[in-house]
């Protein structure tokens, strides 16, 4: 028994060996296949970098690293948008997508429409007294207006694109409201009851039917479609109300080239990305603006007299975004695409941003890192689109005074933000997406 019972566990401990060096072998062989799968998408992103270097129609820099690899997996035969106008609408992101169009500008050299200095965040009708002297014409516009169309194909150079970015009309009330800080105009223990008292206001009830006015309703009732030229006015004292909304939505079909939409924010700029010819650097962006203390309305009552009294912009979004899905269906790939840029938008944060402190009205405001302070792309992403605009006017405006500039500079001292000096001198051609990954490779390119 004692001979049989050895037997049975040496038999045992040798299937249990024969077991392990399986293992180790098995272990060792998927060593070799992950060690060669890694060099072989090395030499795979090496050889596209010199295919980059030698043939692609977009800029490169002189050391082309991981972006333009990366950029090289989504290439597209284009030629990048030289002349942009962007409707910039109230509380849909639209500042984010300006810094894009200002950082644009500055790394590719293309010339922003600006006011004179310095303007402000008010609600303009653009008349050329107000333009900056010196410049009537230029690549770019970005800032806050009311749309007219003739004005601005006036003095953006031909060929240019136009495009803007709608958002859900009861978030984009919700925001607005609170953002504007509705709630100081209409006191009450809750948000909620706040925009309750701003529903009893003198007028509201005849708002659309009887007159196209609406106490204090500026920047926040369909707001939208005023950004996008639509005459109220017009609108009440038509014959066919519905007629006239109908021609509106055909010819702002005609007139942007592209809606985006706030919803779907990250795909919408990859859209953005390849209908304009850009580069995945163009698109990043740094978030901003948002609320620490996010407000919220739950009584659906309060909700559908919002979307009563937004149903201008209800129509408008629920155009436009239909218009979204069906661009979105005709790009082949654009999910894919939309994954690796996230993952690229995400690296970037971490490597620009080390924290967060209060900022502006109640929002989050980033705190940078040493590295985030020392690349352009970084402090220009984290830059408030009104400083931004303001110190490329102080730099471009002839009628400026250069005694001016050192007690202009003293204005612009935020660590985290663009300087004087900065939006003058500040290196431009450092790629942020390399900076952000070169500690996560032990190669260079």
């Amino acid at each position: 028994m004692k001979q049989l019972s050895k037997m049975m566990y040496e038999r045992s401990l040798n299937q249990i060996l024969q077991v392990l060096r399986r293992i180790k072998c098995l272990t060792y062989g998927m060593f070799l296949i992950t060690f060669t799968t890694l060099i072989l998408y090395l030499v795979r992103d090496v050889m596209t970098v010199h295919l980059i270097s030698q043939q692609a129609s977009f800029p490169v820099r002189r050391r082309p690293g991981f972006a333009a690899a990366i950029q090289m997996e989504f290439h597209r035969e284009c030629t990048p948008q030289q002349n942009i106008i962007f409707t910039k609408t109230h509380k849909t992101g639209s500042s984010t997508i300006t810094n894009i169009l200002l950082r644009y500008g500055e790394v590719h050299n293309k010339t922003q429409l600006l006011y004179k200095y310095p303007s402000s965040t008010e609600y303009k009708k653009l008349v050329p007294e107000r333009l900056m002297t010196g410049r009537p014409t230029a690549n770019i516009f970005a800032q806050h207006a009311n749309f007219d169309h003739d004005f601005l194909t006036s003095h953006i150079y031909n060929t240019s694109k136009t495009f803007t970015i709608l958002r859900s009309p009861v978030s984009q009330f919700l925001s607005a409201f609170s953002f504007f800080e509705k709630t100081a105009l209409y006191p009450a223990e809750t948000f909620e009851e706040s925009i309750k008292l701003f529903f009893k206001s003198h007028g509201h009830d005849k708002y659309l039917t009887e007159s196209w006015f609406c106490k204090n309703c500026g920047m926040l009732v369909n707001a939208n479609s005023v950004d996008m030229g639509f005459d109220l006015e017009g609108y009440v004292k038509s014959a066919d109300r519905d007629q006239f909304l109908s021609d509106f939505l055909e010819k702002a079909t005609r007139t942007w080239d592209l809606v985006l939409i706030t919803e779907y924010f990250d795909l919408s700029l990859v859209l953005l990305k390849r209908r304009f010819c850009l580069q995945f650097e163009d698109i990043l962006y740094l978030r901003s603006l948002e609320r620490i203390k996010k407000e919220t309305v739950e009584e659906p009552y309060t909700l559908a007299k919002i979307a009563e009294m937004q149903k201008l912009d209800i129509a408008l979004y629920e155009h436009f975004n239909a218009t979204f899905w069906r661009e979105v269906e005709k790009e082949e790939g654009i999910f894919e695409e939309l994954a690796i840029f996230q993952k690229l938008n995400k690296q970037v944060q971490s490597f620009c941003v080390q924290g967060s402190r209060v900022g502006y009205q109640g929002t989050y405001a980033n705190v940078l890192s040493p590295e985030g302070r020392e690349n352009f792309q970084c402090i220009a992403m984290n830059t408030r689109c009104l400083n931004f605009i303001r110190l490329m006017e102080a730099r471009d405006d002839t009628a400026v005074p250069r005694s001016d500039i050192p007690r202009i500079s003293e204005d612009y001292t935020d660590p985290d933000s663009l300087n004087y000096n900065q939006i003058v001198h500040m290196d431009r051609t450092e790629n942020v997406i390399d900076l952000a990954y070169k500690n996560r490779f032990r190669f260079n390119f």
